[in-house]
């Protein structure tokens, strides 16, 4: 994770973030990875509902529990990155680790069949 960090710090202080107008250039990581999240987020809720649409009805229950499982491990797991002793770097990790994982697990749902 910190070489994804640090390869998007470079890049930014490199191209002056031209490579997209649509990079704010006032943003600091932290804010970029939160945007990022809450836009994947919207991707992920459409694709699950998509994914209930698709499947049988009698796994339906079974694709809500599993969501619901799925979204506590995600957040156990990247919100162990920032703890309030490990410092503000622990945040950008933790930011990182959820939208990586939520841009996997939306991979996953549309894959449902």
């Amino acid at each position: 994770m910190k070489k994804n960090i640090l390869f998007l710090l470079t890049t930014l202080l490199i191209t002056g973030c031209s490579a997209s107008d649509k990079i704010d250039k006032s943003i600091l990581p932290n804010d970029y990875f939160t945007q990022e999240l809450e836009k994947e987020d919207k991707k992920l809720n459409g694709a699950y509902k998509q994914a209930k649409k698709d499947i049988e009805p009698f796994r339906v229950e079974s694709l809500k529990e599993m969501q619901r499982t799925w979204i506590k491990y995600r957040d156990q797991k990247c919100d162990f990155y920032y703890h309030k002793r490990s410092g503000s770097g622990g945040i950008t990790e933790s930011l990182e680790c959820k939208l990586e994982m939520t841009l996997h697990r939306t991979k996953e749902l549309i894959n449902i069949h």
